[in-house]
């Protein structure tokens, strides 16, 4: 069965969101960054302008006759109020190098402010924009009912102030609290000005993203039918595999039949010709009873390839069977030509040792064919062992006799057909039994063949094996 995949045009949308998402976040990112650092260089512009006045002030040290007073605060507070004269500026107070407040103009503002938010002596101008400022932030006298809830813009700047030096320590900190319309209507063309490339920036990259991600879509649908029409292709290749495996099974099975056929019908035959003719043995002698003998085994035999054929048809063998059975049936198939041939016969199991129906099945014709061959090949009194025991591989069953070994021209050719030296034989036998090995998943191997005898091993695989494999 084929695996379902997520449909192309889905995945290709959640990607260009994705990119998108990230594009634009991106653009967002580097947009916001300049924005603050322009926001920044406009608020030190101003700090630094009313920086650049109060030192004005404060270096006119002609007009500051009385900075000779006690601690200088009246002679600081007075060139404050010199640059508070600037326009926007509502409101100042003077804090000295403590971060104490000193002075302050409105008054009310001294009690309406709370603690300063700059470093104590900053050693350089600071100011805070704040978007809506409330007037009572500056004084309360400033509020009245109709500028209660009245929102605007305003500038917190710190001013260092030094007497001296420019490297000198600051004596104290100006604070001017001024208009912020300008600063406002500043910062808010700076976020016009930077809203309009942004926005290209990222029109223009959404259009290239989806410009490159229609060409992959494109490819992709196409990648896509293809992998469909070859999935196609591999399951009907499939299909034609397993009909092309069933039918040699099928095919190698017919084959074991005709073989084991010829054999029991020429001994019927003989025992027709033998009664055509008048003879003595037809009717009750050894004659007859290897007619009957015969009739049995063709039963049997056709009994035992219905039943395998049954199973490669309807794919009913997946039933476990016990390799003793399977041996049990081999024995009694083959006793009867052992008995007639004067063979000794010996069959042994392991206990606990299981292989499907089918492979028993075609297990079974292959036993029969190798004890056959083997029987046919032993003189009086030779012995054939049958044994099936548990491998690594699976199951093994073990053909053994004690003969003079295999013809050089069955050695040569072996597992294909060749011309038989037994009277009657056909040379497919072992061909035929190979490739039922094969059908049951399993092998058929020559161990060895010589003075002292041959063997023959069938590994098939276990049931546990067979599960596992799926």
């Amino acid at each position: 069965m084929l695996a379902s995949h997520p449909k192309p045009g889905r995945v290709l949308l959640a990607v260009l969101l994705a990119t998108l998402t990230i594009f634009g976040g991106l653009v967002l990112g580097i947009t916001l960054k300049l924005r603050e650092r322009l926001r920044e260089q406009v608020l030190r512009r101003e700090a630094e302008a009313i920086h650049a006045v109060a030192l004005m002030q404060m270096g006119a040290r002609d007009r500051f006759a009385a900075l000779e007073g006690e601690d200088g605060t009246e002679s600081l507070f007075a060139a404050v109020l010199e640059s508070s004269r600037l326009r926007g500026v509502m409101a100042v107070q003077l804090f000295d190098a403590k971060g104490e407040l000193r002075e302050a103009l409105p008054p009310a503002i001294e009690e309406s402010v709370g603690p300063h938010w700059w470093p104590a002596a900053p050693d350089r101008p600071e100011a805070r924009f704040i978007p809506r400022g409330s007037l009572g932030l500056i004084s309360p006298l400033l509020v009245t009912r109709k500028t209660r809830n009245v929102r605007v813009p305003l500038l917190d700047i710190a001013v260092p102030l030094r007497v001296g030096e420019p490297s000198a320590s600051p004596v104290g900190v100006a604070r001017y609290w001024i208009d912020g319309t300008p600063v406002a209507a500043e910062l808010a063309g700076i976020d016009r000005s930077l809203a309009l490339p942004s926005g290209i920036a990222f029109l223009g990259g959404s259009l290239l993203v989806g410009l490159v991600v229609a060409w992959a879509s494109s490819r992709l649908a196409e990648a896509n039918r293809q992998l469909v029409e070859q999935s196609a292709d591999l399951l009907r290749a499939n299909q034609e595999l397993d009909f092309a495996a069933k039918t040699g099974a099928l095919g190698a099975i017919s084959a074991h039949l005709i073989h084991g056929l010829k054999n029991p019908l020429a001994g019927i035959e003989g025992f027709v010709t033998e009664t055509a003719a008048g003879g003595t043995e037809a009717v009750g002698g050894d004659a007859c009873r290897a007619a009957v003998e015969t009739t049995r085994r063709l039963r049997l035999l056709v009994n035992e390839v219905i039943a395998v054929l049954r199973d490669e048809t309807e794919g009913g063998g997946d039933y476990g069977v016990p390799v003793a059975e399977v041996i049990e049936a081999a024995r009694r198939r083959a006793v009867p030509l052992a008995e007639q041939t004067g063979v000794t016969l010996t069959a042994t199991a392991e206990p606990g040792v299981e292989i499907t129906g089918r492979a028993a099945n075609l297990a079974g014709l292959v036993l029969s064919n190798l004890l056959a061959n083997a029987i046919e090949a032993l003189p009086r009194r030779g012995h054939v062992n049958l044994e099936a025991r548990r491998v690594e591989a699976g199951a093994e069953f073990l053909v053994s006799d004690s003969g003079p070994g295999l013809p050089h021209a069955v050695k040569d050719a072996l597992f294909r057909p060749v011309r038989s030296a037994k009277r009657g034989g056909g040379g497919m036998g072992l061909a035929i039994s190979h490739r039922l090995a094969k059908h049951a998943g399993g092998d058929l191997q020559l161990v060895r063949s010589g003075q002292q005898g041959t063997t023959f091993r069938l590994i098939v695989p276990t049931v546990v094996a067979t599960v596992n494999a799926v």
